[in-house]
């Protein structure tokens, strides 16, 4: 199945431009230089050779919302055709030239790909841009993250990959206060896959203090500009006070448990009174709050997973911490980025109108201090104080830890979405268009240097245009599992591979819910900006 997919993706190609010769164009350059050096007009060009030789296009390519899918990321990049030597050559996959040589060619995509070392950027004039939300949801978002990181260190200066609203909440449920029934990863949907739990395994603290980087840690990166500390090429399971531990059938078994445990809860619609943690506490402050998972597992089977589940949850949080490389990675991903050669601002959720005059009115200048702000905050020691806006610092970035938020998470932009922030409500037919769309051209028109603005979190099955093209919304649900099962956790594929010749429901038991088959084919769209103000979407 893996291979079929695999080599579909590697087989499909852009659709390209043709452009003169590197000859033909020096040759015309000749003739234009002598012809403005003779006559009377001598050193003068009458515009014709300027208008053959017009400035170089440039072209920017946005990957949306991934959501833990890792055969999606790495298929979707591989269809722009931006990263020569991507994945290893199955006709010399003997080689001993790459750590993942030996792997046969059934082995999912992500586990397919060259040795970073070896990836060559292709089009020095195009530049690659992720949305963010590369976690939850789906069973590797681990895989996902590493991914995307590892371009971002190879080609520094032609991967752009900003924060998601999943990613800031993943960083701030590391904060010790935050009980584990209140975190954002407790949800029993929408957040941390159960199947991707057993990927963080391969890392346990050695050390039983877990305080490490907790509060008063300050770890923030030392630098003053606008661009975040660069990073060099490493494992992100690195040698930071962890050892590997093999996966055993008891992780089996608890997965299996996790997975029919989450299809009752979808089957009595009880989304918002379990959470996904080891028990509850007797003291639990949300009245709505009434289960644990383990509870709705089979009484001799609870101790196990409650042991195993505290464990998993324990290595995902430490893999993020700060100092780690992946947790390190994540507090130094931008909040907003500005692509200047098409003028376009790239923020994952939207841009109030008070926030963009109040923020971007001077365009670069204030990405750049937003960006800064973040970075000085992002870490253990500081986020959860800086999203709350309690920090001690007496200054005027208290507020923008509101700001980062909002950043993340407003879908405002979006025509229908007014009652959103209030009621969690959208019209599917709406009727503010217009107004939205007038809100947006008069922000514009106020935000130096930046003519447009694109968004990803709020998902559709295909990328919109809006506002004569000043607004584009690019989460087109990448993630095969989210086309499938929607926020709900279901095991895929690879789940179903992995336990073959045992009985593994896809229903709860009273039948009112199936888990849906997740598809081998990557649908959605991504987008390539051109600057001459095209947009041009492209499929699989």
């Amino acid at each position: 199945m893996h291979r079929r997919l695999s080599l579909l993706l590697v087989a499909s190609l852009l659709s390209t431009t043709t452009i003169p010769s590197a000859e033909g164009t020096a040759a015309h350059d000749r003739e234009c230089l002598a012809s403005a050096g003779t006559g009377d007009g001598a050193g003068e060009d009458d515009g014709e050779c300027a208008a053959a030789n017009p400035p170089i296009p440039t072209s920017v390519y946005v990957i949306g919302d991934i959501h833990g899918d890792a055969i999606g990321a790495v298929s979707w990049v591989n269809r722009t055709g931006l990263v020569g030597n991507l994945l290893l050559d199955e006709s010399s996959s003997s080689s001993s030239s790459s750590s993942y040589s030996s792997s046969p060619p059934s082995v999912p995509l992500y586990e397919r790909l060259n040795d970073p070392s070896r990836w060559v950027w292709t089009d020095d004039k195009s530049t690659l841009i992720f949305m963010g939300d590369y976690v939850d949801k789906r069973p590797t978002a681990r895989q996902t993250l590493e991914f995307v990181r590892d371009l971002t260190i190879a080609f520094p200066e032609n991967v752009v990959a900003i924060l998601g609203n999943h990613e800031l909440e993943l960083l701030r449920d590391r904060d010790r206060r935050i009980s584990p029934v209140d975190r954002y990863s407790a949800y029993s949907y929408a957040t941390v896959h159960p199947g991707d739990y057993h990927n963080y395994i391969v890392g346990v603290r050695l050390d039983d203090d877990d305080d490490v980087a907790s509060e008063g840690r300050d770890d923030r990166p030392s630098t003053t500009s606008s661009s975040p500390p660069s990073s060099s090429l490493s494992s992100s399971s690195s040698s930071y006070g962890y050892r590997p531990r093999a996966l055993d059938d008891k992780d089996d078994l608890v997965l299996d448990l996790l997975y029919e445990a989450n299809m009752e809860v979808y089957a009595h619609r009880a989304h918002s009174a379990v959470r996904v943690v080891p028990s509850l506490p007797d003291d639990i402050a949300n009245a709505h709050v009434r289960y644990a998972i383990t509870d709705i597992m089979p009484p001799e089977h609870r101790p196990l997973a409650r042991e195993r589940l505290a464990e998993y949850q324990a290595a995902y949080l430490n893999t993020f911490r700060s100092g780690t490389a992946l947790g390190s990675w994540l507090e130094k991903r931008p909040i907003v980025h500005l692509a200047e050669d098409v003028n376009t601002l790239f923020v994952h959720g939207g841009v109030s109108e008070e926030v963009g005059i109040t923020y971007f009115s001077n365009g670069k200048e204030g990405v750049e201090r937003i960006n800064s702000v973040w970075w000085d905050n992002s870490n253990e020691g500081r986020l959860y104080d800086f999203l709350k806006g309690t920090t001690s610092d007496a200054n005027d970035d208290v507020e923008v830890g509101d700001v980062v938020y909002e950043l993340l998470t407003y879908r405002g932009n979006h025509p229908g979405y007014k009652h959103w922030e209030s009621h969690g409500t959208y019209e599917e037919d709406p009727a503010d268009v217009d107004d939205v769309c007038t809100a947006l051209h008069s922000m514009l028109d106020r935000m130096d240097g930046i003519d447009r603005i694109a968004v990803g979190h709020t998902p559709e099955d295909e990328i919109r245009i809006m506002c004569d093209g000043k607004f584009l919304a690019l989460d087109s649900t990448l993630g095969r599992w989210i086309r499938g099962t929607g926020n709900e956790y279901c095991p895929g594929p690879e789940h179903f591979d992995n336990r073959k010749g045992l009985d593994i429901p896809r229903s709860s038991r009273n039948g009112k819910y199936t888990c849906d088959e997740v598809k081998e084919i990557c649908e959605g769209q991504i987008v390539r900006l051109d600057s001459d103000g095209s947009v041009n979407i492209l499929t699989m």
